[in-house]
Order: structure tokens, then C-alpha cells, then sequence
């Protein structure tokens, strides 16, 4: 399977329970959407352990961590985590119009959301979009391992030897 559809679902997987934290600490443990940065920050650190364990046995499974790849992971995710996440979360706050517009869209359709789910989940969504996609190239680049580098034992190549077999004789039977 390709790497890149691999990564597409691990990555479905480590969203959703991103998500999930997410959304259970900003809604029901800080219950404050002021916070959201904290609530986005927890959730991520949260769901880089469980992406570090997935990569490595499924997205990059051929391709050990190069030498200082886990290091590399967990402080590339920590940056992201502590600046780069709760920067976009702030800056996709400020898109006040856009969830407006969304609540509004939710009310007449008669599903009955908060002002505060539609905005949290929509500033998740495009934070997890950004930062997905910092990861993958990120991880492919600096984290795991040159797939030429990691495959030094490789199987032994078995030649198929043709036996020559004798050419048979062909006789002409003499005319009688």
C-alpha cells in the first residue's frame, strides 16, 4: 500500500481520537472556549505518543527512525504542540464571520449546536489540516530512515541455472 495513503489513515485514526480529547477537555473538563489553545495543546501531545507507535509500525514500518529519529519526532511535535498548534488555533479563532456563518447554517437546518461546538470544531479541523501535513513531510524527511539504507541485508539472489540438454539427433531415414 502507499505510504502516503498509509499515512492518510493512521491519520484518520490518531484525528479522531485527537479529537476526542479534544473535545472532552474543552467542552467538559475546562468548559471555557478562551482555553481552547490548552484543550488543542493536551489532546496533541496525547495523540503524538499513539501517532509515534502507529508510523513506526505501519506508515514507515520498512524504515526504522534514523538515529536520532524518535528525538526528532517527540521535539518536532513538542514545537508543535506548544507553538505551532496554539498559534493556529488562535489565529483560526479570529475567523469569527466563518463560524457565524456556519452556526447560523446548523440552526436553520435545525440541528441543534452550540455557538461553541461549531467553533471549536471547526478551528480544530483547520488547525489538524496545517499540521498534518507539516508531519508528513517532516517525518518522511527527517524522522524515519532512508529505505535504501535500512534494507543493507537483502535476501540472497538465487540464479536459475538452464541445464543444456543434448540436441537430439535427427536422422534421415534412407528411401527404400
Amino acid at each position: 500500500m502507499n505510504r502516503g495513503i498509509k499515512f492518510v489513515i493512521v491519520g484518520l485514526i490518531l484525528t479522531i481520537t485527537q479529537y476526542l480529547f479534544y473535545l472532552f477537555f474543552a467542552l467538559v473538563i475546562f468548559n471555557n472556549n478562551d482555553i481552547l489553545w490548552l484543550s488543542s495543546g493536551i489532546s496533541y501531545i496525547i495523540a503524538t505518543i499513539l501517532a509515534f507507535v502507529l508510523h513506526s509500525r505501519i506508515t514507515w514500518k520498512e524504515r526504522p527512525p534514523k538515529k536520532n529519529g524518535i528525538l526528532m519526532f517527540f521535539a518536532w511535535n513538542l514545537l508543535t504542540a506548544l507553538v505551532i498548534a496554539p498559534f493556529l488555533t488562535w489565529f483560526f479563532k479570529l475567523f469569527t464571520p466563518t463560524y457565524n456563518f456556519f452556526y447560523s447554517l446548523s440552526f436553520s437546518m435545525g440541528l441543534s449546536l452550540t455557538y461553541e461546538f461549531v467553533e471549536s470544531t471547526l478551528v480544530f479541523i483547520l488547525v489538524i489540516l496545517i499540521t498534518l501535513t507539516l508531519n508528513y513531510f517532516f517525518y518522511d524527511k527527517l524522522v524515519f530512515g532512508d529505505q535504501k539504507k535500512s534494507n543493507k541485508i537483502k535476501a540472497p539472489v538465487v540464479k536459475t541455472v538452464k541445464k543444456k540438454t543434448p540436441a537430439k539427433k535427427t536422422t534421415k531415414k534412407a528411401k527404400k
